[in-house]
């Protein structure tokens, strides 16, 4: 009965100053939403990289070349050494590697009508598409007898299609990269955002993009795919091996090549996007503190404002005891309607901004909650130690 008859006050006190009380619970409700956009963005992200880790696989190795060194200082630039032949000795030397695909990038102007975007073109051989399950919406990919004719044939990435295309079939239509004509004869199905993306891609035979279109003879870098998984180190070492051999490096000299899992820059983007979530979230759980801050000055307000009540409670009976439960009481409803103000904002703004993959964090949300009480508690603390040490005497002349 006590706590309700607490709780009853807490309410009317709140229901006596509304603009004052809304104003606190919008700066803690500020802080819940956003802990809840940013948990549900890192839980969207995550998901999204674990789908696009699954499908990659983690038995696929990517070699490139290393960064070359002008005056012993490492620069940007990559060394150019990898060749065709390196990823057919790697191929046929190794025995835990199933299938070497090259391949050769580098970005072009595409031009469809009056429409033009630039955008990523990758050479490589039929195998590209099989070693990293690219499923496709409309049309098939190139065969190696296109590979061999050094054929003008692209198949595009879903965002690629969208800029020149709209929602129009582009299968035969022909395109222009940098100027010369190409016929499209495939359109992948979206991936959605991951690294080096393939909806931001066309990709057309290697020797078509080594030949005509960029005049190089070597490789951006080689997919390696593994038997299994469990042969990474074997495999390293025969990469190792070969590529050493084929590039005469001298024992004492560095690998002029750089080995990578695919799956390696996709965990490294995820662990990014966690820092990055976890910075935002530190940001916004300040915003809550702050919140609290808020709650605290509005029930010392309170307490000089209600001087003479306390007094008069304290006259009739009340306990310095139960006038301090009255003032948490109070700044922990401040602190949950806020939290809940929070959520229901937060949610709400996801499911608008996020719409159907919108994930509900029941655990933050649980935490969001238990924080805000236990912010109104902590704030409200002060101010209710003071209330109870107010002189009933002097509360009572209070005006």
């Amino acid at each position: 009965m006590v706590l309700l008859e607490n709780l009853s006050l807490g309410l009317q006190s709140l229901r006596a100053n509304p603009l004052r009380s809304i104003l606190t619970l919008v700066g803690i409700a500020v802080g819940i939403a956003a802990v809840l956009y940013v948990v549900v963005l890192g839980e969207i992200t995550k998901k999204r990289i674990n789908e696009r880790l699954e499908s990659l696989g983690s038995n696929v190795l990517i070699i490139r070349p290393a960064h070359a060194h002008r005056h012993g200082v490492r620069t940007s630039a990559g060394v150019v050494n990898l060749t065709w032949d390196d990823a057919r000795e790697i191929s046929a030397s190794s025995k835990v590697i199933e299938i070497t695909v090259p391949v050769f990038s580098g970005n072009s102007m595409l031009e469809f009508q009056d429409k033009n975007q630039n955008a990523r073109v990758t050479g490589t051989t039929p195998s590209y598409a099989a070693v990293n399950n690219l499923k496709f919406a409309l049309g098939n990919y190139f065969a190696e007898e296109e590979v061999v004719a050094r054929s003008r044939v692209c198949i595009l990435g879903s965002n690629v299609n969208q800029e020149l295309f709209g929602d129009g079939s582009p299968i035969g239509q022909a395109i222009q990269v940098n100027s010369k004509r190409f016929e499209v004869i495939g359109l992948l199905e979206t991936v959605g955002e991951s690294w080096s993306s393939p909806d931001d891609q066309i990709f057309i035979p290697l020797t078509t993009a080594q030949e005509r279109l960029f005049g190089r003879d070597h490789l951006s870098q080689i997919l390696a795919q593994l038997a299994s998984s469990d042969d990474y180190d074997e495999a390293l070492f025969d990469i190792e091996n070969i590529l050493r051999r084929n590039h005469r490096l001298q024992p004492d000299a560095e690998n002029d090549f750089r080995v990578r899992r695919q799956d390696f820059y996709l965990s490294t983007i995820q662990e990014t996007n966690t820092e990055l979530a976890n910075f935002i979230i530190i940001i916004a759980l300040i915003s809550l503190v702050v919140g609290g801050i808020g709650i605290a000055n509005v029930m010392l307000v309170s307490v000089t404002e209600r001087t003479r009540e306390i007094g008069i409670r304290r006259a009739v009976g009340a306990s310095r005891t139960m006038i301090i439960i009255q003032f948490i009481i109070e700044s922990m409803v401040l602190g949950v309607a806020g939290g809940a103000l929070g959520v229901l904002g937060g949610t709400a703004f996801n499911q608008l901004v996020v719409g159907t993959e919108l994930i509900l964090p029941w655990v933050w949300i649980f935490y969001s909650i238990t924080i805000c009480s236990g912010i109104g508690i902590v704030a409200g603390l002060y101010p209710a130690f003071r209330a109870a040490k107010i002189d009933v005497i002097e509360a009572l002349r209070y005006e």
